[in-house]
């Protein structure tokens, strides 16, 4: 009888495990930043839900103008007097003023500038602030100084009050960056011949 070889069976070669390779470093810790500017953005966002902000209200008052002149080539000057008042009505809220700039203008032009020095408004505050503009020998254009002439034989004198301030807002522990408010304060009316007697003048604000 005729034996069958027998068939051995080789063992099939397998290839060494690969190694489960493990995050690096840097996969933690930019996961830890991501996490924590996650639970920064939630909490800022539930602070200022908390706090429900309400706008900043600004107004003119007690104005006046004094030795007015206006020569016949248009060369215009005068004392501006008046008081603006800053409301904060937030009961968690401060504001910073970095810079402030006030500017008196009679339609487009400038008449008189002057800057204030910085401050805090506290919390549910209201703050006030004096100024005194005083325009000397301002050359004003045609038009304008038609216009002028015309408001003079009346009586009366109108002109805009223009506020460009840098402020910052505090909740709590945390402060916002700058930003660039612009208030506007327009029609302000005052009597020549009652230099005391003058409407309040509300303002419209953009910060």
């Amino acid at each position: 009888m005729c034996h069958k070889p027998k068939l051995e069976l080789m063992p099939m070669e397998t290839s060494p495990a690969q190694p489960l390779r493990r995050p690096s470093l840097i996969c933690y810790i930019f996961l830890v930043i991501l996490t924590l500017i996650f639970m920064a953005a939630v909490g800022f966002l539930i602070t200022w839900l908390e706090t429900k902000p309400k706008k900043l209200r600004y107004t003119v008052e007690n104005a006046s103008v004094q030795n007015f002149n206006l020569t016949n080539d248009n060369h215009m000057s005068a004392t501006f007097q008046f008081t603006i008042q800053s409301h904060n009505p937030n009961h968690r809220i401060s504001v910073y003023y970095s810079s402030v700039e006030i500017f008196v203008k009679f339609k487009d032009q400038t008449l008189a500038f002057d800057t204030v020095e910085p401050f805090h408004q506290p919390r549910m505050n209201v703050k006030q602030i004096d100024e005194t503009l005083i325009a000397e020998n301002v050359a004003v254009s045609k038009s304008n100084g038609k216009d002028l002439r015309s408001q003079n034989s009346l009586g009366k004198i109108g002109f805009e009050v223009f506020v460009k301030a840098r402020v910052r807002f505090k909740v709590g522990i945390w402060k916002s960056s700058h930003r660039t408010a612009k208030i506007k304060c327009s029609h302000v009316t005052v009597s020549l011949s009652q230099p005391n007697k003058s409407q309040n003048s509300s303002c419209d604000a953009d910060i």
